[in-house]
């Protein structure tokens, strides 16, 4: 027998570090998750093969209806200096009638920000921001890790499997 899910987003909010963006966050969107393809040309072959390699770097953009002080003062840092973000969001299992918690945590830096415009003196949209150079990545539903990404340590965990475990310790990383 399947199970019919139907999971829709009831609410997320933002925090950086210890402040709370919930009161001035508009949008915002994890970032993309995407592999690098190596191609693979066996000799003779008709035929090509990707197959997956590293993760990509990541972004993810958030959108503040104004602008905000406590994100505009984390552009311009240098790495080591990383600014942590926690995502928080509500999931609504709507077949099953539960609430799902979702939290994304990352560390990284501030390297865009696209300034607020302003029409006839007032506020005429919202002030964007991307955090990109992240070096930690750690999503979790429902207190377990579906992914996992940390370039220091060289770790890709996948529904909770460390997916890198054998490849470090082949290599001694």
């Amino acid at each position: 027998m399947t199970t019919k899910v139907l999971p829709v987003i009831y609410g997320g909010n933002v925090w950086l570090k210890t402040d709370n963006l919930a009161l001035s966050l508009a949008k915002a969107k994890m970032p993309d998750l995407k592999r690098a393809m190596s191609d693979i040309n066996a000799s003779g072959s008709y035929f090509g093969l990707q197959i997956p390699a590293e993760i990509e770097a990541l972004t993810a953009e958030f959108e503040v209806n104004g602008p905000d002080k406590r994100v505009r003062i984390r552009f311009g840092r240098d790495p080591g200096d990383w600014t942590e973000l926690y995502y928080y969001e509500r999931i609504r299992e709507v077949v099953a009638g539960t609430d799902i918690g979702r939290t994304v945590y990352l560390k990284g830096l501030i390297n865009e920000i696209d300034a607020q415009e302003t029409e006839k003196t007032k506020a005429a949209g919202t002030m964007k921001f991307r955090m990109s150079t992240i070096v930690h990545y750690h999503d979790r539903q429902d207190g377990r890790t579906t992914h996992k990404f940390d370039y220091f340590t060289n770790t890709v965990v996948v529904d909770g499997v460390d997916l890198t475990s054998s490849h470090n310790q082949i290599l001694a990383w």
